[in-house]
């Protein structure tokens, strides 16, 4: 291995390539059922599939992500562990949809990266931190909302926000933002009149900002 070639034509030098290519759901035993299958299960936001009273969680779901207004399926152990907890409490009566920040993590020697949401949509994207120092952040804003966010060896706060700005679809100050300098509470979140959700604007709850302000 010497390089590799994008679709552009243009050549990169590489003395490894990992490729992260992904997995078939294994639902070859209800292909004769009633179960709805779709690359995977499909389930609704309660986790239930076309079968009254069966449930399906974890790599093999194909779900309605609520945040981003599509669906998906996922492989990862935080989304495997977080609905299968989900289909537990419905099972036991509850009546909860499925409502969380797409989240991948590891550790790699001295590196421990963390990633949250989609960039699927973007129109600007951030850099954080000193990316020559191994400790820095990439944050995707679409309309100055926060859509994902990227975290190396980074401070706690940006790691216990990244993923509550975007579920309540908090607009950030990209300027604030990029200045590593300013610790990020309620001084990224430069628009307290509002926030924005995907077809939606509406206000913030109080008790939102005074918990980024703690």
């Amino acid at each position: 291995m010497t390089s590799v070639q994008l679709d552009s034509g243009q050549e990169l030098p590489a003395d490894l390539v990992v490729a992260g290519i992904g997995v078939t759901p294994a639902t070859s035993l209800f292909e004769n059922s009633r179960l709805q299958i779709n690359n995977g299960i499909v389930v609704n936001e309660y986790l239930e599939t076309s079968i009254p009273d069966v449930w399906a969680a974890g790599d093999v779901t194909n779900f309605p992500d609520l945040i981003f207004e599509k669906r998906r399926r996922v492989e990862h152990w935080d989304n495997a562990v977080e609905q299968g907890r989900l289909a537990a409490r419905n099972l036991l009566g509850r009546r909860e949809a499925f409502r969380h920040v797409l989240y991948f993590f590891s550790d790699i020697f001295e590196l421990s990266y963390e990633f949250w949401g989609d960039t699927a949509q973007h129109d600007q994207v951030i850099h954080r931190g000193d990316m020559d120092r191994g400790s820095f952040s990439t944050w995707w804003l679409l309309h100055s909302r926060l859509m994902a966010a990227f975290t190396l060896n980074r401070p706690e706060e940006e790691r216990e926000l990244a993923p509550k700005w975007i579920r309540d679809g908090i607009r950030v100050d990209a300027d604030i933002l990029h200045d590593a300098t300013r610790t990020l509470h309620l001084d990224a979140a430069a628009y307290p009149g509002q926030y924005q959700r995907v077809g939606e604007i509406g206000l913030p709850d109080i008790d939102y900002w005074r918990k980024c302000a703690d």
